[in-house]
């Protein structure tokens, strides 16, 4: 496929317009649509899944707030920090060890009262960071130095130039600044050869979901990023290197925090437009994309509020618009527990919060309070009587002077940095290599005496267990099956049933049953299919082939894992399918979709086991594409399973890993999953119970499902 070249300038003429309004939009609009049909019912049972793991968030949220209750000086609160820092840098893989910045300028321009140096530096060997350092215009004294300030663009597709108005003034200020693009934005693209990969939030989402699989979580490079972004100005002769702060709005206020909270070289930070909690955040918009959303973060006892905490007692502004997308009840009642956090330093008056009215982003009327901040707290040498402000003039102030020369903010030759240097490495290549330790120690831990069972239960989080004694242990917590007489017209000698397995308060498995009407025990088969909760045609299709088998004197019971029914969601790709926001959200709260799907087959097997017409020797399933690669887990898991066929599901997890573009892998996704084990370990554990149809690779369309009916 031909490579699709995007300049720099085509994303400031056409993206700015467009594109960042979208983004900073859709997933607001999408999301209302959704609540606006809560009882849909093909979402009722996505509806049933969110609430179920938001619930499971929201009693993580409240043990922490217990757990904070119990802090009552500096002491405690430096230790929790410590804790808190070191945990999420294990979550998020670690941080790489530092390598040269290799830094050079490329570049000049002038504007008026300050000048930009266009700038590329190494965060990592052979992964270039483009970036422009706005400095005042003036001979600066080699005694003189300037406090500095990183600026981390939202998720705008032009990266680097959003922040200009801001960047410009602050420079005429007396402030070195500097502004790079982000991963997957600006001259930073991953993914050229894809057009429903070119919006921000698809670059992150689809780069995040490789690291994942080593335990890894994107962010980590994110955060590299901008903690060489510090490096970089250090180098610098005319920064002050212990006065250096960060500030970021939308995605980069999350980037921000994160820097803030984990480079301890900060002396103040300013995050606008992404602090609030997730006791509010999840209800509304939800996890929003990789680089925002760490696994198991939550089930580890963290909030947002967190990041905030970790700077304590250095300067730090929330920034907030009373409409954001993140909801504004969240800023309060962040603002309020962090505000009793600084207390304990005895540092209440370093925390300043600024607000305003407003959408999502909508800060140019608080540009003002934000470079107060700064300019207190970085103690600038010469702060100036009337501060220089952006121009007020511009309806969007992330939108540059249209009056600037083309190449402005374009530090690459052709706009990109895959294709100006096409050695560099990416988010893929880099993952690949820091992949190699974990994929030989899994192959060592794969031939182990530890039983393969152990290790799924701990990287899928499956919990359920096989059980057929009595209806208390089963996993579940009723079952209930009312004729279908649609199907049940003019059937002869079987009967067809709708099923439902309640597995939780307001959480149900959904189906068809059918079976022959004589007595006796019979053959069982388990069908795992989408179409089974679902009344369309593909239904209808599911209950003649089950009736047919039913006919040939087998119980069939043909169910779809949550969500039940499947449903839809809003997704920054159609490459990423209707999961990923599924996905995230169970990951920030230590679950997997793929597991809960297997604890729900294991219950559907509980379920066949407590019939008295089921005959328990022989229980037999079939399922196809992500459901496949569900039950080859579960039946490592369950022997009462006889005998499965699955096809077209994923081979295998290091092809996945080597695939340059997955596509619809999130149903997929287990965190850590190679450094355990990999797909053919569990084929190999079956032996002659499974048979394989058709496996795909990692970089064929994991969304094929062509089940195969017995």
């Amino acid at each position: 496929m031909a490579r699709i070249k995007i300049s720099t300038l085509t994303f400031q003429v056409v993206a700015v317009s467009v594109l960042y309004a979208g983004v900073l939009l859709c997933a607001s609009k999408a999301q209302t649509r959704n609540a606006n049909e809560p009882n849909a019912p093909d979402n009722l049972g996505r509806l049933e899944l969110t609430q179920y793991l938001d619930n499971l968030a929201y009693q993580k949220t409240a043990a922490r707030r217990v757990i904070l209750s119990e802090i009552k000086n500096a002491a405690q609160a430096q230790d929790r920090q410590k804790k808190v820092r070191q945990r999420i840098i294990e979550l998020i893989g670690g941080l790489p060890e530092r390598t040269p910045l290799n830094a050079k300028v490329v570049g000049r321009n002038k504007g008026d009262g300050f000048r930009v140096e266009k700038v590329i530096f190494d965060s990592l060997p052979d992964f270039p960071v483009t970036a422009l350092l706005y400095l005042p215009d003036r001979a600066i004294p080699r005694t003189e130095k300037l406090p500095a300030i990183v600026v981390i663009p939202g998720h705008a597709p032009q990266g680097k130039a959003t922040d200009y108005p801001l960047s410009s003034a602050l420079a005429q200020n007396g402030f070195a600044v500097l502004e790079y693009d982000p991963i997957g934005q600006g001259e930073r693209l991953q993914y050229l050869d894809q057009p429903d990969l070119l919006s921000p939030t698809a670059q992150h989402a689809e780069a995040g979901l490789q690291p994942t699989l080593i335990g890894d979580a994107v962010s980590r490079y994110f955060i590299w990023d901008a903690m060489r972004a510090v490096d970089f100005l250090q180098s610098r002769p005319e920064v002050d290197p212990n006065r250096i702060g960060a500030f970021g709005c939308s995605g980069g206020g999350t980037l921000t925090a994160m820097l803030g909270a984990l480079d301890p070289r900060l002396k103040a930070v300013a995050v606008a437009c992404f602090t609030t909690n997730y006791d509010t955040l999840l209800p509304a918009i939800g996890p929003q994309e990789a680089e925002q959303s760490i696994p198991g973060f939550i089930d580890n006892g963290f909030d947002i509020p967190d990041w905030a905490e970790l700077v304590a007692p250095k300067p730090y502004a929330i920034i907030a618009t009373y409409a954001d997308m993140f909801p504004f009840a969240g800023v309060q009642q962040t603002a309020n527990e962090v505000g009793g956090f600084y207390d304990l330093f005895g540092a209440r008056d370093n925390l300043t919060l600024i607000t305003g009215p407003g959408q999502h982003g909508d800060i140019q009327p608080l540009f003002p309070d934000i470079e107060t901040f700064f300019l207190k707290n970085l103690k600038h040498a010469t702060n100036p009587d009337k501060p220089v402000l952006p121009p007020s003039n511009q309806s969007l102030w992330y939108v540059p002077p249209a009056n600037l020369p083309k190449d402005f903010f374009q530090d690459t030759p052709t706009g990109q940095v895959l294709t100006s240097y096409p050695r560099s490495a990416t988010i893929h290549t880099l993952n690949l290599r820091h992949a190699e330790k974990w994929l030989s120690a899994a192959h060592e831990h794969s031939h182990s005496t530890e039983p393969l069972q152990e290790r799924i239960r701990a990287i899928t989080k499956s919990v359920v267990l096989p059980e057929s004694k009595d209806s208390s242990q089963t996993g579940f917590l009723s079952a209930n099956e009312q004729p279908d007489n649609a199907s049940n017209t003019g059937a002869e000698n079987t009967y067809c049933n709708r099923i439902t397995i309640h597995v939780s308060p307001g959480v149900n498995l959904r189906g068809e049953i059918s079976g022959p009407n004589t007595g006796g025990q019979h053959p069982a088969i388990l069908l795992l299919a989408n179409a089974a909760s679902t009344p369309d045609e593909d239904h209808k299709e599911l209950v003649r082939k089950i009736r047919q088998l039913a006919q040939q004197g087998n119980i069939v019971l043909a169910i779809t894992p949550r969500p039940s029914p499947p449903g839809l969601e809003r997704t920054p790709s159609p490459r990423l399918g209707n999961f990923y926001q599924s996905e995230l959200r169970a990951e920030l709260v230590g679950k997997t979709i793929l597991g809960m799907r297997v604890d729900d087959t294991i219950r559907a097997i509980n379920y066949l086991c407590l019939r008295k017409d089921v005959d328990l020797g022989h229980i037999t399933a079939f399922a196809s594409g992500h459901l496949g690669l569900v039950l080859l887990h579960t039946a490592v898991l369950d022997n009462r399973l006889s005998h499965i066929s699955v096809d077209h599901v994923l081979g295998s997890y290091r092809s996945l890993l080597e695939a340059a573009e997955p596509d619809h892998a999130p149903e997929d996704i287990l965190p850590g999953v190679l450094r355990s084990y990999d797909i053919p370990d569990l084929i190999s554990q079956l032996g002659e119970r499974a048979t394989v149809t058709a496996p795909l690779s990692g970089s064929d369309d994991l969304s094929a499902a062509k089940l195969t009916f017995p």
